[in-house]
């Protein structure tokens, strides 16, 4: 009886361990009046000198901030648009930072770069696994015609597994490059990227920002050529219980 207590107590004991509350979900909405919905999106605008930004947050992804953005250049001038000179500050309540230097969004050309290193590294693994593949044939063939050729009845059975191993190792590293490959896709095609908008052109995309939990409002800032515009939202924790 006391074993059996012991069992229990420790089973009750890793279970409540083990318990994990769900993470509670995050929602950027603008702080000031909302300029348009689009598929329940509230989207946030400003403009500055003809330039008008408009920004709707999407969701959270992988510890990220994820907006979608739509730039309009409605100036008489050409402008580059590049996201790596947009930043945020993540204000309290009384509206003051609370982090000493601004938090810029994620350059997509470096993670692209960044994928296609990977790739490289996954068409090197699979060229090895290739040739490893032609010498687990060799192996496997050889192991053959010695088990056919040999008397000793302990060799009935002798046989390599290394080309099921490789064989193996050749199908993680193409799922690993489909992967890579849908990833590098999404960054290339449907994130903002340096661009020079031409007047009376448009341009929208995703922008990746890094997450900051303790903020209660997000000050967006972008510049347009030496001036600030600004877009803030509120940071609301929804529970889930």
């Amino acid at each position: 009886m006391k074993t059996k207590l012991t069992f229990w107590a420790i089973a009750a004991l890793f279970a409540l361990q083990s318990c994990y509350s769900p993470r509670s979900l995050v929602k950027l909405e603008p702080a000031q009046n909302t300029s348009r919905w689009l598929y329940g999106q509230p989207f946030a605008s400003d403009s500055l000198d003809g330039i008008i930004y408009e920004v709707a947050f999407d969701c959270l992804h992988e510890n990220n901030y994820l907006f979608d953005f739509n730039i309009t250049n409605r100036s008489n001038m050409p402008i580059l648009i590049d996201p790596q000179t947009f930043y945020y500050l993540p204000l309290n309540d009384s509206m003051n930072a609370i982090v000493p230097n601004e938090i810029h969004a994620l350059d997509p050309e470096k993670e692209i770069l960044e994928l296609e290193k990977e790739l490289s590294r996954t068409e090197a693994r699979r060229r090895n696994s290739v040739a490893m593949s032609i010498v687990a044939v060799g192996v496997d063939v050889a192991t053959a015609a010695i088990t056919a050729t040999d008397d000793n009845p302990h060799n009935d059975f002798l046989r390599t597994d290394m080309f099921a191993a490789v064989q193996a190792g050749n199908v993680e590293n193409s799922f690993h490059a489909q992967d890579l490959n849908t990833l590098r896709d999404s960054w290339s095609q449907s994130t903002i990227r340096k661009t020079t908008l031409d007047p009376n052109y448009s341009m929208k995309g995703k922008v990746f920002f890094p997450y900051h939990k303790d903020a209660k409002y997000v000050q967006m800032l972008f510049p347009v050529d030496d001036q600030i515009l600004e877009i803030i939202f509120q940071q609301r924790l929804i529970p889930v219980y």
